[in-house]
């Protein structure tokens, strides 16, 4: 967009910039939270897996369950729940990202608005200063025909 106020050309060139900067915060944001929903999905097939080992061993079967089968299930549901620990580390580090990656966008895509609604303002006062000074030049020249 082409400015004539002087300062709102100068500013145009750091809105510019600080548009670019809220669209690499904005996918900086969407990556994170595509990794936490990733992580999210993994954390309840990791819990079902869980339950699903549970069941097995709890639910009375037709057949005999051997005791080195149960206590292969309990290792493995172990393993489970140590990966599960494993992975909710892992979220709540996602989670803290995507907080300050939402932050970051946030305060950017704010400080862009703020640049914007400046440039506004003195596009609108140049504006009006120039038909200040067109009306004033047209009330001379009215003026001078009298």
């Amino acid at each position: 967009m082409g400015y004539h106020h002087p300062r709102a050309r100068r500013l145009g060139i750091v809105l510019d910039l600080t548009r670019r900067e809220e669209k690499d915060a904005l996918q900086r944001w969407g990556d994170i939270q595509q990794r936490l929903t990733a992580e999210q999905e993994k954390r309840t097939q990791l819990n079902s897996y869980i339950n699903d080992y549970r069941h097995q061993i709890t639910t009375p079967s037709a057949s005999a369950v051997s005791a080195g089968n149960i206590h292969n299930s309990l290792d493995f549901i172990q393993q489970i729940e140590s990966a599960l620990l494993q992975q909710e580390t892992q979220i709540s580090q996602l989670e803290a990202q995507n907080t300050s990656a939402r932050n970051a966008y946030l305060e950017t895509h704010n400080k862009a608005d703020a640049l914007e609604k400046m440039i506004e303002r003195l596009e609108q006062e140049h504006q009006q200063g120039l038909n200040r000074l067109e009306q004033q030049e047209s009330d001379e020249w009215a003026n001078r025909r009298r």
